[in-house]
This record gives C-alpha cells, sequence and structure tokens, in this order.
C-alpha cells in the first residue's frame, strides 16, 4: 500500500459528514477557508499543511462525547468537544501538533496570555488555532451572508477583533472575501480536493507500514469511543482478522492491509445514531435498515482514498454472506476473496464474545457452536471456522489481551471530561 497522509486524512473526514446533516462538507471548506487565509497571510507549507490537516478534523471530539454537536455554534458544548478532539488527535505522533489546533480552534485570543504562562501552549500554536477558529466562524457565516454580502460578514467578524480573533489575522479578510475564485472554490462539491491538486501547496508526506496502522487505529477510536459496547470492538476484530490470517497464509503485505480493515470496517456506523447502537433489545424495522447501511457507508469512504482499494473491499464486505444472503451488496462464495472471509469470521466471534446492550458475551465453546450453526446456514467460510475453532485459545487470548488494553485507553480517555 502506498498512501499519502493528506489523502488518509482527507477521505476519512468525509465520514464526520455521516453523523449529521448539519455539519455535510463542514470540515473541508474549514480546511480549505484556513489555507487560503494561510496563503493571504503568508504562512509557510509547514503551516498550510497543518491548518489543512486540522481543518480536516477539527470537530473530531463532537462526534465522540455522548451530547454531540447539535449545531456548528460556540456555545454547542462550550469547549468539550474540542479538549476532546486533541485527546483523541494527540495519541498519534503524527497529529500531535494538530492536536494544539483542535484544541483551541475555540480559544479566544484574548485568553492567549493566560494559556501561554500557565499551559506552556507555544505562541506560534495558538496563533495558527485562532486562523483555525476564524475559518471556522468563515464557514458558518458564508451559508448565511454568501458572497453577495461578503463585507457585512466581515464586518461582523471584525467586530471581534481583539477579543475573539487576532486583528491582523481579521485584517486579510476583504481582500480574500473579494476574490470570486475564493467563493467558487468554497462552493464546490470537494474543497479539499482543490487544495491537494495545487502543487506545492502542502509538504508531501507519505505513510510508512506502522504510521498507517497507527492512523487507522486512531479513526477507529473515532467510531468505537462513541459507546462503551463498542469501545474496543474494532481493535478486537483487527487483533483477531490479523491472527486469523496468518493461520490461512496471507502474505505480510495482506495482513498490513488485514489490520487497517479491521480498524475500519466499521467506519460506515458513524451515520448510525447512539440510540440505535446502545439500544437494549430488538431493532425495528426503520432501526435495522440504518445499521445495514454501515458497510457500505464504509466502503463510500475508503473508496475516496488512493491506494485502500483492497482494504476498502474486505472492510465493507464483512456482512456479505457466502450464500449470497448478506448485505449490502448480497456477494456470493465466487465474489468474496479469502481476506473478505476472514474479516467476517473475526468479526462475528469478536462480537458473540463482546458484551452488548441487549446481552451479555458469549462463552468460547457457545460460540464456536453458534459459528459453526453459522457455516452450515452457509453464511461464515467453513475452513476459516475451522482454524479459529483449532486455535481459538490463543486467538482469544489476543483479541482479549487487546481489548483489555484499549478498555484502559477508554477510561483514561474519558477520566475528568465529566462522561
Amino acid at each position: 500500500m502506498s498512501v499519502k497522509l493528506l489523502d488518509f486524512l482527507s477521505g476519512l473526514s468525509g465520514a464526520l459528514d455521516l453523523v449529521s446533516p448539519e455539519v455535510v462538507g463542514h470540515h473541508k471548506r474549514v480546511a480549505y477557508i484556513a489555507v487560503r487565509l494561510a496563503q493571504a497571510l503568508g504562512l509557510t507549507r509547514t503551516e498550510r499543511t497543518e491548518l489543512f490537516m486540522a481543518g480536516l478534523l477539527h470537530d473530531v471530539g463532537g462526534f465522540t462525547v455522548q451530547s454531540r454537536l447539535a449545531a456548528l455554534e460556540f456555545e454547542a458544548d462550550g469547549i468539550l468537544h474540542a479538549e476532546v478532539g486533541y485527546r483523541l488527535l494527540r495519541q498519534n505522533p503524527l497529529l500531535d501538533s494538530v492536536a494544539i489546533l483542535v484544541r483551541h480552534h475555540h480559544t479566544p485570543a484574548g485568553q492567549f496570555g493566560s494559556l501561554k504562562s500557565a499551559q506552556g501552549t507555544p505562541e506560534r500554536a495558538l496563533y495558527l488555532a485562532n486562523v483555525l477558529n476564524l475559518a471556522d466562524r468563515v464557514d458558518v457565516l458564508a451559508v448565511r451572508y454568501g458572497p453577495t454580502d461578503a463585507k457585512a460578514m466581515v464586518e461582523k467578524l471584525s467586530a471581534r477583533a481583539g477579543a475573539q480573533f487576532l486583528p491582523e489575522l481579521v485584517a486579510v479578510l476583504p481582500q480574500m472575501t473579494a476574490d470570486r475564485d475564493f467563493w467558487l472554490g468554497l462552493a464546490c462539491g470537494d474543497p479539499a480536493g482543490l487544495l491537494t491538486a495545487e502543487t506545492g501547496l502542502f509538504e508531501e508526506r507519505g505513510l510508512s507500514r506502522g504510521q498507517l496502522a497507527q492512523a487507522s487505529r486512531s479513526f477507529s477510536q473515532i467510531i468505537d469511543f462513541r459507546s462503551r459496547f463498542t469501545a474496543t470492538h474494532s481493535c478486537g476484530v483487527a487483533e483477531a482478522a490479523v491472527q486469523l490470517g496468518r493461520l490461512a497464509g496471507l502474505e505480510p503485505r495482506e495482513i498490513d492491509a488485514m489490520r487497517l480493515a479491521g480498524n475500519l470496517h466499521d467506519l460506515g456506523k458513524l451515520a448510525v445514531p447512539g440510540e440505535i447502537l446502545d439500544k437494549p433489545g430488538p431493532l425495528d424495522e426503520a432501526e435495522r435498515a440504518v445499521m445495514l447501511r454501515h458497510p457500505e457507508l464504509t466502503a463510500a469512504i475508503l473508496g475516496q482514498v488512493p491506494g485502500l482499494e483492497v482494504v476498502c473491499a474486505w472492510a465493507s464486505q464483512h456482512h456479505e454472506q457466502l450464500s449470497g444472503q448478506g448485505y449490502p451488496w448480497g456477494l456470493g462464495a465466487d465474489s468474496l476473496t479469502l481476506g473478505a472471509r476472514v474479516l467476517a469470521v473475526a468479526d462475528v466471534f469478536t462480537a458473540l464474545r463482546e458484551d452488548r446492550p441487549y446481552r451479555a458475551g458469549v462463552s468460547s465453546t457457545d460460540s464456536l457452536r453458534i459459528m459453526g450453526r453459522l457455516v452450515e446456514a452457509g453464511h461464515l467460510d467453513r475452513d476459516v471456522v475451522g482454524l479459529l475453532a483449532g486455535h481459538q485459545r490463543e486467538i482469544n487470548a489476543r483479541r482479549r489481551d487487546t481489548q483489555a488494553l484499549a478498555s484502559l485507553e477508554f477510561r483514561e480517555f474519558y477520566s475528568g471530561l465529566g462522561q
């Protein structure tokens, strides 16, 4: 796999659009506005790159806390979502500088002095965070004012210079918003894509195998941390799938792809409301219809990232069945590769062993008995389930240890947040 960091983040930031219709396109537009501001301010290529990544991810914390962002307003949840976003992103060394910008993307400029002395936050990081803050507000107000009334929008933002925004940032708004091309880019379907197509605008940052796995783990936490019942699911599936894949004879590059597919297989569940994820009983017909869409949405998101074609296929096919009775596409045995079959078995096994709102986790013996029935019904691959049965103890131990560590991370993550 050859994947660029900006492509990975740009593609997966689209997954955040699944959470609420109020945020569709918001992250890519903020990334676009932040970079255009950076250009007007004469910022370096490194700083443009940091702002682009921060724009793509700035509200990520609002989709993890139980009280998700209801609207794109300063007062939506205080600054809780900014702190949660910081905690999510700081765990990844590739995003530690971005995490600081996300943490302060709603911090008023008037508070910078105390932050520098109390927290030791670098002055330049606060400056860039304020660029992101302004970009966020421009996007929210642009919907109301548009290019025909850009002057009124600038006046509204300029009134907050010194208190909310650094005056030198607001000073570049008149020229930027008077540019017709700025508005055309903002209105296009993928403003972030316009930026990545511009040669020399950003630093090229390719991902190593380890960095790609780590980046996928960060996104799996965004998916899983929305519910205590799924807080460790993706990493458990990934670990079980990797162990099964090795036993099934997958090559090292395929094992790398399997870990990514396991971490990201439930990406589409960001579109599933928390009340459905945590429902203590059976889903009704409408709720089930929402749930059944998640693999298709996973495919739609991962399919935008060049280099993840195999990962996309395996991740989005984990609910397909050899009989052709699965979803979302009803693929049959002839269309399902070994990788897809391995991930499907790992997902069922991990789900059975976990506690869910409507039942306690199932024992190893009962899990294998249930999976045996699924084999007979034509749902799961007989050979892969046989590998699991023959090595159940060691596979389950690796899955259990991985999920125990993730559970500890989950508790530490929310410590002190009042969640």
